[in-house]
């Protein structure tokens, strides 16, 4: 199945996020098309059209919330219905809140490299 077209405005908020966090080591790539964020090709983010997906890690505190936002639900890409275990999908509209999720996103992945 192929990528979703990539929304100019979610694209331009992943590239803000990835700038912030290429100092920490994150480092862009491709995952089925579509451009996502990995820490030593372990992917913690990636963008689905206009919206973030980002591994949280099913029952913590930043997965929850990031699930209370409006317009977001469990990572899903292609739609296919077959989620991602512990990742959300945030829709753009709320992008203010994508660098702060993948920050999160990435803390994550170093406690959790396997999971």
């Amino acid at each position: 199945m192929s990528a979703p077209p990539v929304d100019a405005a979610a694209l331009a908020a992943f590239e803000e996020v990835l700038a912030e966090l290429e100092p920490a080591g994150a480092r862009r790539a491709q995952m089925m098309g579509r451009p996502m964020l990995a820490l030593d090709r372990r992917m913690f983010a990636c963008l689905e059209g206009d919206r973030l997906g980002v591994r949280l890690g099913a029952g913590t505190a930043e997965h929850a919330a990031a699930l209370a936002l409006p317009g977001a639900d469990l990572f899903s890409p292609g739609a296919r219905g077959r989620s991602f275990h512990g990742w959300v999908e945030v829709p753009v509209e709320h992008a203010d809140r994508w660098p702060d999720l993948a920050a999160a996103a990435l803390a994550h992945l170093r406690v959790h490299p396997s999971r």
